[in-house]
C-alpha cells in the first residue's frame, strides 16, 4: 500500500470511528482514546500509555479463591475423582510398559479436571503435588516430582498442555478448553451482556471476571485475533491491545 493510499485509509477509518462520539461514551477511557487517535494518525505510542491497555498477568491458584468458593469447588472436584485414588498402588508407576499408558491417562484426566474445575490455566507442578489427590493424606501417598512432570509431559504429547519453562519443567499451560472455544465464549458473553457495542482494551477483558479473563496474555490476544479473523471484531490500534466488536455483523 502506498503512503497516499495508507493516509486515505486512515482518514476513512477516522471518519468511520468518529472520535468525537467516542469521547462522549463512558466506556471509553482517556488511555484508550489516546491510543485510538494516535494509531489513526500514525503517531508513536509511549510504552506507559500502551501498558494501561494490556491485560493483568495473573496465575490463579486455589489460594486466590474466597473460602466459600474454594469449599464449593473442592466438593465438586472431590465428586469428580475416580474411586481408584484410594488405592495406594496407583501412586506407583507401573513397571510394565503396557500399563504405563493407562496409568498416565488416568492421572492426566485428574490434572485436566483439577484445572477446569478451579479455572486454572497455568499450573505449578510443585504446588499441585500438595493438592489432594496428588498428596493423599488418607492413604499417606504422594506423587513424586518426577511422576508429576511425567503426567504433564503426557498432556503435552496429547497437545492439551505446554511447558512454559522447558528446562526446569515447573510451570505448564493447561488447555482444558481450546482457544477456539474461548473465542466463542467471549463473543457470547459480549452479546448476552450488551458489551458487544463497546470498545474494549485487553486490560478491560482481563477484569470481567469470566473464565477467559484469566487467560495468559498471549492466549487472550490469540482469542481476540480469532474473532478478528471471523470478521466479528477489529483491532483499533496496530499494537493489538484495543478491540471493537462489529456489532452489525454479529446480530
Amino acid at each position: 500500500m502506498s503512503t497516499l493510499e495508507k493516509r486515505k485509509d486512515e482518514e476513512e477509518h477516522a471518519e468511520k470511528l468518529d472520535i468525537k462520539k467516542l469521547k462522549e461514551e463512558k466506556e471509553i477511557s482517556d488511555e484508550k482514546l489516546k491510543l485510538i487517535e494516535a494509531s489513526i494518525k500514525g503517531l508513536e505510542i509511549t510504552e506507559e500509555d500502551l501498558k494501561a491497555t494490556m491485560p493483568v498477568v495473573k496465575t490463579v491458584t486455589q489460594v486466590d479463591l474466597s473460602k466459600e468458593q474454594r469449599a464449593f469447588l473442592e466438593v465438586e472436584f472431590e465428586d469428580s475423582l475416580p474411586k481408584w485414588v484410594k488405592a495406594p498402588w496407583m501412586y506407583i508407576k507401573p513397571k510394565k510398559e503396557s500399563q504405563v499408558e493407562s496409568w498416565l491417562e488416568s492421572w492426566s484426566a485428574i490434572v485436566l479436571d483439577y484445572s477446569r474445575i478451579f479455572v486454572i490455566h497455568i499450573i505449578n507442578v510443585n504446588e499441585i503435588r500438595n493438592v489432594h489427590p496428588f498428596n493423599n493424606t488418607k492413604n499417606n501417598k504422594r506423587m513424586s516430582l518426577e511422576q508429576t512432570r511425567e503426567i504433564v509431559d503426557h498432556l503435552v504429547k496429547q497437545s492439551v498442555a505446554k511447558w512454559l519453562d522447558e528446562k526446569t519443567k515447573t510451570r505448564a499451560r493447561i488447555y482444558w478448553k481450546t482457544n477456539e472455544e474461548w473465542a466463542d465464549n467471549l463473543l457470547d458473553f459480549m452479546i448476552e451482556t450488551g458489551r458487544v457495542v463497546e470498545i474494549h482494551s485487553l486490560f478491560d477483558l482481563s477484569q470481567l471476571q469470566q473464565k477467559w479473563s484469566d487467560l495468559p496474555a498471549d492466549d487472550l490476544i490469540i482469542v481476540c485475533e480469532m474473532l478478528v479473523e471471523k470478521k466479528v471484531a477489529k483491532w483499533l490500534n496496530k499494537e493489538k491491545t484495543i478491540i471493537q466488536f462489529e456489532s452489525d455483523k454479529v446480530f
